[in-house]
C-alpha cells in the first residue's frame, strides 16, 4: 500500500499540473487532466487523513508531506518563470501552490514535531517514558497471532498520544517501548492518557516508568543510565500503574490534578545508586 499510495500521489500532482498548463494555453484535454489529477489527489489525501486519524506508520505521512512541499515549490518556480516570460497560467499555478502549502501546514507539518527533539548526536536532558505490556510472555504462549495484534494496537495508541504531547517514539524492545519528551509533565500527561485509553478500549494492561535524565542521542536510538532507570522503574509498576522517580516528582509536585504516593527508596537492578520511586494514585 505504501508504494502504491506514494506513486499515486506523485502522478496525481503531475496530472493536475499538466491539466492547468494545457488549459492555460488553450490546448485540448486540460480540463480532463485537471479533473483526473485532482480526483486522484483528493483520494490520496483522504487516505493519508485516515492514516493520521488511525495513527498508522508515520514514515508514509512524512513522504507525502515531502511530495506536497516539492510540488508547491515547483509550481511557484514555474509560476515565476511564466510571469517573467509573459506566458499564461502563472496565476493558476500560484493558486495551486498556495493550496498545496495550506494542506501541508494544516495536516502534515505537525508530523515532524517530535522528530525535532533530536537536533544532533549529543547528550541532552530528556524525560523518558518506558512502557511494558503486562503478562506478555504468557500471552505469547497462549495465542501468538492475537498477541502480535495487541502489539500493533499498543503501538498505534502510543504513537498517536506521544505525538500529541510533542514526544518522540524511539523504539520497541519486545513488548517494551521507549519514548522521550521535552518535559516531565508532558511525559506524565501522555502516560496518563495512554493508560486511560488502553484501560477503556483494550483487553491488555500496561505498566509504565518515567524518569528524567541526561541521555546520549544518535539518529535512531538513545543510550544512557537514565534509560535503564526508566525501565527498572516500569518493572516496579503493576498493571495500569505509572511509577516515576523523585526527579519527576520534583517537577510535578505542585500539580493538584495528580495524586501520588511514595513507594520508598529502591535499589534498582544494575543501577549503582538508590532511587526514590513514586506512583500515581487513581
Amino acid at each position: 500500500m505504501r508504494k502504491r499510495t506514494y506513486i499515486i500521489g506523485i502522478v496525481s500532482g503531475l496530472l493536475t499540473l499538466l491539466g492547468i498548463l494545457l488549459k492555460a494555453n488553450n490546448y485540448p484535454g486540460g480540463t480532463t487532466f485537471f479533473v483526473i489529477g485532482g480526483t486522484l489527489f483528493i483520494l490520496v489525501f483522504s487516505v493519508f487523513y485516515l492514516i493520521d486519524k488511525l495513527s498508522l506508520e508515520s514514515k508514509l505521512k512524512i513522504k507525502i508531506s515531502h511530495i506536497i512541499q516539492y510540488m508547491a515549490m515547483f509550481m511557484l518556480v514555474f509560476s515565476a518563470i511564466f510571469f517573467v516570460q509573459g506566458y499564461p497560467g502563472n496565476g493558476q499555478l500560484s493558486v495551486l501552490a498556495v493550496i498545496f502549502l495550506i494542506i501541508y501546514f494544516v495536516f502534515f507539518s505537525r508530523h515532524t514535531e517530535g522528530r525535532k527533539i533530536i537536533m544532533q548526536k549529543d547528550r541532552q536532558l530528556a524525560s523518558i517514558l518506558f512502557t511494558d505490556i503486562v503478562g506478555f510472555t504468557k500471552m505469547m504462549g497462549e495465542d501468538e497471532d492475537k498477541t502480535l495484534l495487541t502489539l500493533d494496537r499498543n503501538r498505534s495508541i502510543q504513537k498517536r498520544l506521544i505525538r500529541k504531547y510533542r514526544g518522540k517514539w524511539m523504539k520497541e524492545m519486545g513488548d517494551g517501548a521507549i519514548a522521550i519528551f521535552f518535559t516531565a509533565s508532558e511525559a506524565i500527561n501522555c502516560a496518563i492518557d495512554i493508560q486511560k485509553e488502553v484501560n477503556t478500549k483494550e483487553d491488555f494492561k500496561l505498566s509504565m516508568g518515567v524518569h528524567v535524565s541526561e541521555i546520549l542521542f544518535t539518529e535512531k536510538d538513545i543510550f544512557g543510565d537514565g534509560v535503564n532507570v526508566a525501565s527498572r522503574i516500569a518493572s516496579l509498576a503493576g498493571a495500569s500503574e505509572i511509577c516515576f522517580s523523585n526527579i519527576v516528582f520534583q517537577n510535578i509536585r505542585n500539580r493538584e490534578d495528580i495524586k501520588v504516593e511514595s513507594l520508598g527508596t529502591k535499589q534498582l537492578t544494575n543501577v549503582a545508586y538508590e532511587v526514590e520511586v513514586y506512583k500515581i494514585v487513581v
